[in-house]
């Protein structure tokens, strides 16, 4: 007789589970919060792409000028004289 009395004091739970609605969870909605901070990493990835294409068509200018066999492909920066 304990399985009957295990499974009667069960059934309680087992009713209020299956009577409970599934779209009352009082949760609270969705926050933007991720949304943003995934938009955030985006434009970070872009700025630094931006960066990194524009850094790498520099150097193969560079490149193409040294290939070309001139010897004046780096601007000289000289110094603002403080006369």
């Amino acid at each position: 007789m304990p399985v009957r009395e295990a499974l009667a004091a069960a059934a309680p739970a087992r009713q209020c589970a299956q009577m409970a609605d599934p779209h009352d969870d009082d949760r609270e909605p969705d926050s933007r919060r991720p949304a943003l901070i995934g938009l955030a990493l985006v434009l970070l990835l872009v700025v630094g792409a931006y960066f990194l294409v524009t850094a790498l068509r520099k150097n193969a200018e560079l490149e193409d000028c040294l290939m070309a066999g001139r010897r004046n492909c780096a601007p000289i920066e000289a110094p603002a004289s403080g006369r």
